[in-house]
């Protein structure tokens, strides 16, 4: 079983400065940049793949040039992909589903796949829609006047059916001109004169049936649901054709457990061995445990009669009150980024596991829109309560760590008028971009950070245009950067800090660094921004100190820094610790199981290592291959070759370097279940694996090592969750 998460740019700064709040360089090209498997060595990484769409990736002109032209695996990507980390690319339906067609040919797509280098590619699947209507109404958005709003529509239209507004692309697809030919050509739209909506529904449609700008369909479900199994055919046959170095998975999509099932029984007799289950992203435990089941029963149909076994991926589902279900039912792999994202979409944000969540506590950066005095104030508001915080979480007096920041803010403030008087015309600050003019000053004057951290962006980014404007023949009036500075001086001065109220505490109690005083601090913040309703959730973060119990890279590096609410670079980084929690209740509920045999010389001449185990070691087949959760595999001393993959040209069983392979392997595995009928695993190759924590379990009855993994999951030989229905071979036939 695997855990792919989605490539959305998940990435931090590794060098931020949190002290500051500070990048490590203004210029985005010069941070080392770190995705999950960065952070991350190979033992812990909390993944088992990485899923690009290419939907996504085409947000970005200069990210599609560089995956094209590198590949997802090579360091130039951006990506750095580590080449142990399987990848999985589809087209990204979520992303085009208001569309009439997606936007993207067969060919292309095959094509996309080979150019990025990835483990698996998707067929071309179209959303299938649960909104209630099946006549759907598509219009293309370039064609809709200026402020136009589907107010302007008359309701008898809209009540008889589901109404798609997006922006169509500028070509379509060559296999559009088959289904829409009025659309295929039409080039830029010309813009709608909305009269045309002012009659029956049933006239605007029939005066929309040829319009360039308009699509309109009686059943647009279905219409979905065969235009993704054609394409699941129309691939098949371009991938059999063509020797593309990826695994071809078909996506299948419905809208019930009946159409699940019977698009993977035509898909299955297509010949397909991984299927992807779309559009159940966003749907209830309930509604995927019924879809699940009930292709879990057609595919254990499938393995049996025909003596072979299939992988099923879940598209964008990942709960943790499912993986029992989603284990019976054999499924394989599966995505999502919701533990990721759940770290800054709402409360609750920094988990522990399902059921211990804590709420990140929000302190706020100055908004755009806030004048200098504001701007001010927030941060220093803000800095103030980092500060007690991050002397909270070391055990030390938070009043002697406001003072400290209170007189290095004076400090850098006051020492900023005399830099700037002295330095103003030198010749780093000659430069056209702000960004390098803040790079120069960064560079320059020692307390930059603390003045930006202090007294606000808002402050510095306004010194750095005077900078840029400012020059020694036609000099600024140093008046401008005085009014700056003066204010910032004088909301200092007015500040109210706690320093003082928090010191009396202090020694009153003889009690330094504990909840009592930090509390006094984030509550005076917390009402003060407006965030007195999180006030609960804080003291409950605060008491529980949940970080301390987390031993990730995270929180061992960043402390208390990772249960604060605040930019990129903290809630992306609990996003990855909370990524980390989920895969260890997953590892916990569904354990990873390797179920392998040692290969034979006569490996390299089978068509693929299915094959060969039907072939050469029948008994074992007969028994894994429609085995929920477990991956099935042989063993060389050139790695470990899943049941799928075609067969290493050469093979070689050296005891030494069989048991360097299989170690480094089973790392990120619980249990290896070998079987041999003539020889046990050679000691060293045993003891490489045990080192790693990896459990070796070693039979040489197949029935008996079914039946120990069977038990190892919890399961009985009829795993399902419900009774399987032998429902006939014949259905499955091309």
């Amino acid at each position: 079983m695997r855990f792919y998460v989605p490539e959305w740019e998940d990435r931090v700064d590794a060098h931020y400065d949190f002290e500051h709040d500070e990048h490590s360089s203004p210029h985005t090209s010069e941070r080392v940049q770190q995705y999950i498997w960065d952070i991350f060595d190979y033992e812990n990484t909390p993944i088992d793949g990485v899923l690009i769409s290419r939907e996504q990736v085409e947000d970005s002109r200069t990210k599609f040039e560089r995956l094209i032209d590198h590949g997802v695996y090579h360091e130039a990507s951006g990506l750095n992909i580590p080449n142990w980390l399987p990848t999985i690319s589809d087209c990204g339906a979520w992303g085009y589903k208001q569309l009439p067609f997606p936007p993207y040919d067969n060919d292309g797509m095959l094509e996309f796949y080979e150019q990025l280098g990835v483990t698996v590619g998707v067929t071309i699947d179209h959303l299938v829609l649960g909104t209630g209507h099946q006549e759907r109404l598509y219009l293309d958005e370039r064609a809709m006047p200026d402020g136009f709003s589907t107010d302007d529509l008359p309701e008898d239209l809209t009540e008889e059916l589901d109404l798609m507004i997006d922006e169509w692309p500028d070509t379509w697809p060559d296999y559009v001109a088959e289904y829409e030919p009025s659309i295929y050509e039409a080039g830029d739209p010309d813009p709608f004169d909305l009269s045309i909506f002012d009659r029956s529904a049933q006239r605007v449609l029939a005066d929309l049936r040829d319009d360039p700008r308009a699509v309109y369909r009686e059943d647009d479900t279905d219409f979905r649901y065969q235009l993704t199994l054609n394409n699941a055919r129309e691939m098949r046959d371009l991938y059999e054709a063509n020797d593309y170095s990826f695994r071809l998975m078909v996506a299948i999509q419905g809208w019930d457990p009946g159409s699940y099932a019977n698009a993977a029984r035509n898909v299955l007799g297509m010949g397909y061995n991984y299927l992807g289950i779309g559009g159940v992203a966003g749907s209830n435990v309930d509604d995927v445990r019924k879809t699940t089941t009930e292709l879990g029963t057609v595919i254990k149909d499938y393995e049996r009669g025909f003596d072979t076994r299939v992988d099923t991926h879940v598209f964008g589902f990942a709960k943790t009150d499912a993986f029992e279900t989603i284990g019976r039912t054999g499924m394989t792999s599966f995505d999502s980024a919701s533990m990721l994202r759940a770290a800054w979409t709402g409360g609750e944000n920094y988990h522990l596991d399902s059921e211990r969540r804590y709420d990140a506590i929000r302190v706020r950066y100055p908004s755009n829109r806030d004048d200098l005095e504001d701007a001010v104030e927030k941060a220093l508001r803000g800095q103030e309560v980092l500060h007690g915080l991050r002397a909270f979480d070391e055990n030390r007096s938070i009043a002697d760590a406001l003072d400290e920041w209170l007189t290095s803010a004076e400090i850098a403030l006051d020492s900023f008028e005399n830099y700037l008087r002295e330095n103003r015309f030198d010749r780093r600050f000659d430069a056209s971009r702000l960004r390098d003019i803040e790079q120069s000053l960064r560079e320059d004057f020692d307390l930059a950070g603390e003045l930006k951290a202090s007294f606000s962006d808002a402050l510095r980014s306004r010194v750095h245009k005077l900078l840029r404007e400012d020059d020694s023949e036609e000099p600024l009036s140093f008046e401008r950067y005085a009014r700056l500075l003066k204010t910032a001086s004088s909301v200092f001065e007015e500040f109210e800090s706690m320093q003082a109220e928090i010191a009396r505490r202090e020694r009153a109690t003889d009690d330094v660094g504990t909840f009592k005083q930090v509390w006094a601090l984030v509550k005076s913040y917390a009402e003060w921004i407006g965030d007195e309703d999180h006030l609960q959730a804080y003291e409950k973060t605060l008491r529980n100190e949940p970080w301390r119990e987390c031993n990730c890279p995270i929180c061992s590096e960043l402390g208390i820094e990772v249960a604060i609410f605040r930019g990129n670079n903290r809630n992306r980084r609990r996003g990855f610790h909370n990524t980390r929690k989920f895969y260890d209740e997953f590892e916990e509920e569904l354990p990873k199981i390797l179920v392998a045999t040692e290969a034979s010389a006569n490996l390299s001449g089978a068509d693929t290592i299915e094959s060969y185990l039907r072939n050469s070691e029948p008994e074992l087949w007969e028994v894994v291959h429609d085995l929920p959760v477990a991956e099935v595999g042989v063993v060389t001393a050139n790695g470990v070759h899943e049941w799928w993959e075609q067969p290493p040209s050469t093979v070689s069983l050296a005891p030494s370097k069989l048991g360097q392979q299989i170690g480094t392997h089973c790392v990120r595995y619980q249990d290896l279940f070998m079987y041999s009928t003539d020889r046990t695993l050679f000691e060293d190759v045993r003891h490489a694996v045990e080192t790693e924590d990896c459990a070796v379990h070693e039979y040489s009855d197949a029935n008996k090592l079914r039946t120990a993994i069977l038990n190892r999951l919890g399961y009985d030989d009829q795993f399902l969750p419900s009774r399987l229905v032998q429902s006939g071979l014949a259905e499955f036939s091309q």
